[in-house]
């Protein structure tokens, strides 16, 4: 990484940032999916209508494809891309490879509900297209599909998956939700898992400097095994929060997050529960001309999991993160230059960001830049 540094540097002139990447987000302590209360172009997976401001730009995340990882660790980054243009009044976009962590968990719950006997695939290789207006309000609307198949000697697996985004924004009100209409998953002649409509929504409201935000999130998936008993995957979500975003400087914003959430999680006769109110603290500041730096750190300020008799606290959720931009002309790279998140389950569920496995190395070794990615405007 440190031969992409240099090339950065050596590049490295003035420019306007681009607000448009995963590793900025992750390194002021949101997920990889959006934020409800910081501007990024990555916000149109929570709301399609989002693509109005960012017209005419192309996305690149590096990474490999790692197949049905969870797309948390830094290792698992998965190489994803896209673009939007303009036509006419209207804004488009198309995007490849971004993931649902959603999708990924029931996936993940459904192998381990067959007890050995078989490891379902997940979808894999997601194409998306988006479509968004300006008429009084901004609109937006996507389709996305994923599939994957595996064939193996006599075993033969099967993944899909489609779903659909909606979203409406006016001056100071959003609402939009993403709705996974038909999944499944299949092992001939063994098992298979058949998601049920899945619901992703939110709303947000701007008072001044801060935002409110409600979230809800309902998804589930039946595991048939052949000649067995079919084990039920239900998961619901709640969260409520308030974001606010502060300049403290013509060059430096401060942005802080207090919500608290709720998530119950059934397999079978198996029922686990999280509620949590985690507090999100970051800063991202214009150093240079061509120089941003950003950092956060978050926490769980109460939080406990529970299931039959067992309670526990949620332990180890302290999350810093550290990150960089750097601009040359119509291109800008972000990096996540260091992190100490613990790949915590509660990191999609209960209200922190999408944080990676630790990068230990804490500095500016050949480690740094674990996320990278490039946005150009054309």
């Amino acid at each position: 990484m440190k031969n992409y540094l240099a090339l950065v540097l050596a590049l490295a002139v003035v420019s306007s940032p681009a607000f448009a990447s995963r590793a900025r987000l992750e390194s002021l302590g949101e997920g990889k999916n959006g934020s409800y209360y910081i501007d990024d172009s990555r916000n149109m997976f929570l709301n399609p209508a989002q693509i109005v401001h960012y017209k005419k730009k192309l996305f690149l995340e590096l990474g490999p494809d790692t197949v049905g990882a969870p797309d948390v660790a830094v290792s698992a980054n998965r190489g994803q891309g896209g673009f939007t243009n303009t036509f006419g009044d209207f804004t488009y976009g198309v995007y490849m490879n971004q993931t649902s962590q959603a999708t990924l968990g029931i996936v993940q719950i459904g192998t381990a509900a067959l007890g050995g006997a078989g490891t379902f695939l997940a979808p894999d290789s997601t194409l998306e297209f988006t479509l968004a207006g300006e008429a009084g309000l901004n609109w937006g609307i996507s389709l996305f599909y994923a599939g994957n198949e595996d064939k193996v000697a006599l075993l033969n697996r099967t993944a899909s998956q489609v779903g659909a985004r909606i979203g409406v924004e006016a001056a100071n009100f959003q609402a939009f939700s993403t709705v996974g209409i038909v999944s499944k998953s299949t092992i001939d002649g063994a098992a298979e898992l058949k998601g049920n409509v899945g619901i992703d929504a939110g709303a947000t409201y701007k008072m001044s400097d801060a935002i409110v935000f409600a979230k809800f999130t309902a998804t589930g998936a039946d595991v048939n095994p052949t000649g067995g008993t079919t084990t039920e995957i239900r998961n619901t979500q709640y969260g409520l929060g308030l974001g606010w975003k502060h300049e403290m400087t013509k060059m430096t914003n401060l942005y802080a997050r207090l919500e608290a959430d709720y998530q119950k999680l059934a397999r079978g006769t198996t029922d686990n529960r999280t509620w949590n109110i985690p507090v999100s603290v970051g800063a991202e500041a214009q150093a240079l001309s061509w120089l941003a730096i950003r950092g956060s750190i978050q926490q769980s300020l109460l939080g406990q999991t529970w299931s039959l008799n067992n309670r526990s606290s949620l332990a180890g959720t302290t999350t810093v993160a550290a990150g960089l931009g750097l601009t040359f002309g119509d291109v800008q790279i972000d990096g996540l230059v260091a992190t100490n998140g613990a790949n915590n389950p509660t990191n999609n569920i209960t209200g922190f960001g999408t944080a990676p496995v630790s990068n230990t190395g804490f500095g500016f070794g050949d480690n740094m830049l674990t996320r990278l990615a490039m946005t150009y405007n054309f």
